[in-house]
């Protein structure tokens, strides 16, 4: 387990409880989302986005989210880096108040808001938004990644507390790490012909490709670092080419996915895949559904209970007749991902009546948490298409 481990402080695990324990049945998980946090907010080799930004972005995110261990541990974190009193007082606002800052900032916490409630609304035009206040691709990544990683922080804290009945602690806050000012190109814009690609309009476990709105890495033109880290992933997707802008967030992001995903014990995995199917249907993610209901759907060879969560939605799970357990693992996934969570004891409780063990809820609790961070990119950096059209 990592020494430093925000997520648990947060959550007010105390060493050598029983929850220190159940979490620490899941060291890869806990070990990379940790150093996620670290890349994001304590970078080793700082670029892009500065300090008081990158504490601003997270502090209105858990703000939002209703979530008030994180939201007062970035605003001390916020505070440390010199942010006066209307910064700090926007950052925090769950009302969209922007007044009072420099275009570059409220532009920041205007695209904040949207990622965080609604970004299955998100457009190219929103990222030219962010490009006209002269923010660099580089930078507009890493502001899509503190959002998504934030969304994903307060759900696992949220599980663990409603597994454990923790009331939070707030960390001290860290140095901060000087970024020098860096000359960097504003983004440019991808924007799709009209027509050129098709567009799926529905929930499917068809196979989809993914085009981005921005420019990734030219793999001809990588650091030694982005090369290594392309080089490792099947196919050197544009995904990844856009993610490998912030290299060291991509390494991490990635090896908590696999530490949430393909983990020995606890839930079997494809009731992990269908809280990440569930999550991606609430969001109206179609790519993020596609991927994971189908495996959720070969794994559980359950096609027709994969399809009616498709198609049906997650309004009412009892017309889904998923039984008990599914009903209940994706009940509970789907109210962890609203925003805020509105995910309750009682739904922890149903989830152990109906088999299920700690590490399982911990297990389901953490994957509909990570498509929520997932979710977040894939909707609002690009737009899926059915691979036989061109991208």
């Amino acid at each position: 387990m990592t020494a430093l481990d925000i997520i648990s402080a947060l959550a007010g695990i105390a060493p050598g409880s029983a929850l220190a324990a159940l979490r620490e049945q899941r060291p890869e998980a806990a070990q990379h989302a940790q150093g996620s946090y670290t890349a994001l907010f304590d970078p080793a080799t700082p670029v892009g986005l500065a300090p008081l930004e990158r504490f601003a972005i997270a502090l209105r995110v858990a703000s939002i989210h209703a979530a008030p261990e994180a939201a007062e541990h970035y605003r001390t974190r916020l505070l440390s880096t010199g942010a006066d009193a209307v910064t700090l007082d926007a950052a925090a606002s769950t009302t969209g108040s922007i007044a009072g800052l420099s275009a570059r900032l409220a532009a920041i916490l205007a695209h904040v808001d949207m990622v965080s409630t609604h970004p299955i609304d998100a457009t190219p035009d929103d990222l030219q938004k962010l490009a006209g206040a002269g923010l660099a691709t580089v930078e507009i990544v890493q502001l899509s990644q503190i959002v998504a990683y934030t969304s994903f922080q307060v759900r696992v804290i949220r599980t663990l507390q409603l597994l454990g009945g923790g009331s939070g602690s707030v960390t001290a806050a860290q140095p901060v790490v000087e970024m020098p000012a860096a000359s960097l190109p504003v983004a440019t814009i991808i924007r799709p012909p009209a027509g050129s690609l098709k567009s799926p309009t529905v929930f499917t476990r068809q196979k989809l490709a993914w085009t981005p709105w921005l420019v990734g890495v030219d793999p001809a033109e990588a650091t030694p670092a982005q090369r290594v880290a392309l080089e490792k992933r099947k196919g050197n997707v544009p995904y990844f080419r856009l993610l490998a802008t912030d290299v060291d967030v991509l390494e991490e992001r990635t090896a908590t996915d696999l530490g949430i995903f393909y983990t020995h014990g606890g839930a079997p995995r494809a009731e992990r895949e269908l809280a990440a199917g569930a999550t991606s249907r609430l969001n109206g993610c179609i790519y993020c559904a596609s991927q994971h209901a189908r495996v959720a759907a070969q794994l559980s060879k359950r096609e027709g209970d994969v399809d009616r969560l498709l198609d049906q939605g997650i309004d009412s799970l009892p017309a889904l007749e998923l039984g008990d357990r599914w009903e209940a693992e994706v009940g509970f996934a789907v109210e962890l991902s609203r925003t805020p969570a509105t995910a309750t004891a009682e739904q922890v409780a149903r989830l152990r009546a109906v088999g299920l063990s700690d590490l399982e809820i911990l297990d389901i609790g953490q994957a509909a948490a990570f498509f929520s961070w997932a979710n977040r990119l894939m909707l609002t950096l690009g737009e899926p298409y059915f691979p036989d059209a061109p991208a």
